[in-house]
């Protein structure tokens, strides 16, 4: 998902040490834990037949609960440390699944978030106030709802 010319914010704290931490903790009572939460927050049952698009997907958590709960799940971050975190999380829990794609990408390179598509869901928890422009990060990060989705960020 890598694209040339990608925005980028210099000097980023590398939030992929403190996921790779994280990972040891993730076992079966905090993904079940993590699945109600998307449910209650997105007032569904399921995500089944739905695409999620998760923007700054960190450690995987709430991709891997997405995908858990039936949709397909794109899964992306700026920081190759959180990606390969996202990576590591799938090849535990699901490896070969090929309805969970994780890659590298910025919310805010336009041409990138204009070639993800279209999605039921687009999430984004405590990520864009991040990427020093809040404003164009959420700007661009509404765009890939599909008519009737849900745009579910927390800032």
């Amino acid at each position: 998902m890598n694209k040339p010319g990608s925005a980028r914010v210099e000097n980023r704290f590398a939030f992929g040490e403190n996921w790779r931490r994280f990972l040891d903790d993730i076992d079966e009572a905090r993904i079940l834990s993590a699945e109600r939460s998307l449910k209650d927050m997105l007032g569904l049952p399921d995500l089944n037949g739905r695409r999620f698009l998760d923007i700054g997907c960190g450690s995987g958590l709430f991709s891997l609960a997405a995908r858990r709960l039936g949709a397909s799940v794109i899964s992306f971050d700026e920081d190759m440390g959180s990606v390969a975190c996202a990576e590591e999380l799938k090849a535990r829990t699901r490896k070969g699944d090929k309805d969970w794609r994780i890659g590298q990408g910025s919310v805010l390179d336009e041409a990138f978030m204009r070639g993800l598509g279209r999605f039921d869901v687009v999430y984004s928890w405590g990520v864009l106030h991040h990427t020093g422009d809040l404003q164009r990060a959420l700007a661009l990060a509404a765009p890939p709802v599909a008519g009737g989705g849900r745009l579910f960020i927390a800032i």
